[in-house]
């Protein structure tokens, strides 16, 4: 006797591959949209140079003002001649020659007068000098 197959009632169901599609990108627009980028720049090593630390003669020093006019010098706003200038500038480098200097030329000064002046500033080691050029004298 042979047995009789009996034949299933189950169909092969399709798979809807649009829906699991729709579901992929629906997912990966999820992760595109909630993720977080990584800043690079916060995690770069970089040598940052060390602060000098100045001494106290040079941290209190101030900006020495001359002023070169056509017929003299003027010193921190005081009027000065040839002389007294070497004089004081010969002290103030005696404190130390790093202290910054800064230059103010008028107009109707010779240019005899400014490279007289920073002549004086290299005999004396003065070095930190700043040249500005004015008009309103």
């Amino acid at each position: 006797m042979a047995r009789k197959r009996r034949k299933s009632s189950f169909m092969a169901g399709e798979l809807n591959l649009v829906a699991m599609i729709d579901v992929a990108f629906q997912l990966l627009n999820f992760f595109i949209i909630s993720i977080r980028p990584v800043d690079t720049m916060t995690h770069l090593a970089i040598n940052r140079p060390q602060a000098e630390k100045k001494s106290q003669e040079e941290s209190t020093a101030n900006v020495i003002r001359i002023t070169v006019f056509p017929d003299g010098y003027s010193l921190n706003e005081r009027l000065r001649s040839m002389a007294q200038m070497r004089q004081e500038l010969g002290s103030l480098a005696a404190i130390s020659t790093k202290q910054s200097i800064l230059i103010q030329v008028t107009q109707e000064s010779t240019h005899g007068k400014l490279v007289d002046l920073l002549d004086m500033c290299a005999e004396l080691r003065l070095t930190d000098l700043n040249v500005v050029s004015s008009g309103a004298y």
